[in-house]
């Protein structure tokens, strides 16, 4: 089993300078290097020449028509909260939200940074093997490296990025050929309604989730644990004081609410109740209901 440090290691610096050199649109096949295959066609997933898992569809994981869908984050308002009052298996659980498994049974676990399995592999290790994962290339390359048997036998759906497909060059949002797929607002704004074809990437694993959940169409969706607002504020509510990861979350603020924004926008056309159970998040001032059920 394979040692992670606690952020990137300096050979994956070099593999996405050496990724570059097949081009811009391209760069991103440097996700799965060294060791990944992933046949996006037949689902088909090897390591290292191996063969470690067939892809399960997003629908499977997450099925259609649930009462309430609860995404939970790791921001720190969730510290002073009762994330247990949420129903099991009604959850999908971002990153370290994933140390709440054990207490609060979850539809799925999502990650998309490779950063944060390379700082935490082991809370993913623990997880029981019934719980599904939704997982990036990197993410599950990340993991993959650390143990692949955690990845064997399980179910894992992927998360593709709609702009920089794995298998394709990237492309621009106004590509007609994602006309049927997207959902696009203001300010550059867009959202699968597909996941399965590929998701609409921000900069939080929360919008990742919105998006699957949306695509599910429950009657309604709770946002815990989601703050934006205070990311450098204070740790994770999993994380000790002095030794909170950094957040890219400030910088790329803008574009993330405006995909809220326009999730917001897309709920009330379907007739899904979005709500944020976080008494400090930016979402509020998009709109979003309050809702003190953790409270």
């Amino acid at each position: 089993m394979a040692t992670l440090m606690s952020d990137r290691r300096p050979v994956r610096h070099l593999v996405r300078l050496a990724a570059l050199l097949l081009g811009p649109g391209r760069a991103h096949r440097g996700d799965l290097w060294p060791g990944l295959a992933i046949d996006r066609l037949s689902g088909r997933v090897r390591w290292r020449g191996r063969d470690l898992l067939t892809l399960s569809r997003f629908a499977d994981i997450v099925p259609p028509g649930m009462a309430r869908i609860a995404i939970v984050g790791s921001g720190p308002s969730l510290a002073r909260q009762h994330p247990e009052r949420l129903e099991s298996g009604a959850t999908i659980l971002l990153n370290g939200a994933a140390s709440l498994a054990a207490r609060l049974p979850p539809l799925a676990v999502a990650v998309e940074d490779e950063r944060f399995v390379m700082r935490h592999a082991p809370m993913l290790a623990s997880l029981p093997r019934e719980v599904p994962l939704m997982l990036s290339a990197a993410a599950m390359r990340a993991l993959a490296e650390h143990n692949a048997d955690l990845l064997r036998g399980r179910r894992v759906a992927l998360i593709d990025n709609l702009r920089r497909p794995l298998g394709a060059a990237r492309r621009d949002l106004d590509d007609p050929a994602l006309d049927g797929i997207l959902a696009r607002g203001a300010n550059g704004a867009a959202l699968s309604r597909d996941p399965d074809r590929g998701v609409i990437i921000t900069g939080t694993v929360a919008f990742t989730a919105l998006q699957v959940a949306l695509a599910a169409g429950p009657a309604a969706i709770l946002l815990a644990g989601i703050d934006l607002g205070n990311a450098d504020a204070q740790p994770r509510f999993y994380e000790e004081a002095g030794k909170a990861a950094p957040s890219g979350l400030v910088k790329g603020m803008p574009r993330i609410l405006a995909g809220f924004a326009l999730a917001r926008e897309v709920a009330g056309r379907e007739g899904v109740r979005l709500s944020c159970a976080s008494p400090v998040s930016a979402l509020l001032g998009l709109g979003y209901d309050r809702d003190g059920v953790l409270d």
